[in-house]
């Protein structure tokens, strides 16, 4: 059992589905970032979604900002936060000017 930042490290994480060239090469993510979630992003979402257990402090506190919404404290918190709005929140934009000009001419 390897910990990494009080995490139990379990095995390496990719998401080819947002980042198919790796989190690296995204320009989403710094080196050291793009590490730790190869690292422990597999045992972060599996905490995150309830499939295993927190076995220690460190990942009962990363539950309870889960379940919270509340923002992350440590360095490994913010970085899911981080991964967590990139692929989950997808920004709308909306052209839609001719409806506010037809509105304001009446």
């Amino acid at each position: 059992m390897t910990l990494i930042h009080g995490f139990i490290a379990a095995a390496q994480f990719y998401d080819d589905v947002h980042f198919p060239r790796g989190f690296r090469k995204s320009g989403d993510f710094n080196i050291a970032e793009a590490e730790l979630l190869t690292q422990l992003g597999k045992r972060l979402l599996m905490l995150e979604q309830a499939i295993c257990s927190p076995e220690n402090e460190v990942e009962i506190q990363f539950v309870n900002m889960c379940k919270s919404q509340h923002e992350g404290q440590t360095k490994i918190e913010l970085l899911w936060k981080k991964y967590i709005k990139i692929t989950r929140h997808k920004s709308f934009h909306c052209l839609n000017g001719s409806i506010f000009t037809q509105a304001a001419a009446r």
